[in-house]
């Protein structure tokens, strides 16, 4: 599960919305003790200091701090820590991802949850489960539940399911779209929104607070 921050939060509910060739890098990949992020399985970790080029295709769990111009992908359900910084496209079955360090213009995929408490500039974020963000974020996200820390900030598109929670001190201008599974399984877009969290919480159509 993704760490929770505590703090004052703003609950926008789904109903309030409703009527209104790569190069071999195993030489630079060496064990580690698990991450915090990360199973007891095995752990794959790449040191601070290091720095790869090419693409990284792991079957374990991988923990970054060095730095890596080319995509990570898990062949397997595994979970991902970025130290460090990465250029490229990160994607894992239902792994979760965590986002500490910098990713510069790429993509995040998995069936499971992504934390971005660091460093995403132009990216978009597609993940089956719940998306936490709690640093500057330009871009899409797209996911089950979306959660808004205190330091966001956020411009862009935010996709949601089931429900989207903002806490206090964020700051985010977004088109808000709720989506959900049609007979067929197919996507399909309820409705848009435009967000400005500029304004007063209280003057925000549809949003309540705690």
């Amino acid at each position: 599960m993704l760490k929770k921050w505590v703090s004052e939060k703003t609950n926008v509910h789904a109903d309030s919305f409703e009527k209104n060739s790569p190069k071999d890098n195993s030489n630079m990949i060496a064990p580690a003790m698990p991450d915090k992020r990360t199973s007891e399985k095995k752990v794959n970790h790449i040191l601070k200091g290091s720095k790869v080029t090419g693409d990284i295709n792991v079957t374990c769990d991988l923990v970054l701090s060095g730095d890596v111009e080319g995509n990570i992908t898990a062949l397997e359900d595994s979970n991902i820590v970025i130290k460090g910084s990465c250029k490229g496209n990160i994607a894992t079955r239902r792994g979760d991802i965590d986002i500490r360090g910098e990713l510069q213009s790429g993509k995040i995929s998995t069936e499971g949850n992504v934390s971005i408490s660091g460093k995403f500039t132009g990216g978009e974020v597609k993940a089956g489960g719940q998306i936490y963000v709690n640093c500057e974020f330009t871009g899409r996200l797209e996911g089950n539940e979306i959660e808004i820390g205190p330091h966001a900030n956020i411009r862009g598109e935010l996709f949601y399911r089931e429900f989207i929670t903002v806490s206090r001190g964020a700051k985010i201008e977004v088109h808000l779209c709720r989506k959900e599974n049609d007979s067929k399984g197919e996507k399909k877009t309820l409705e848009k929104k435009i967000v400005d969290m500029k304004l007063p919480v209280k003057e925000l159509s549809g949003v309540k607070s705690d």
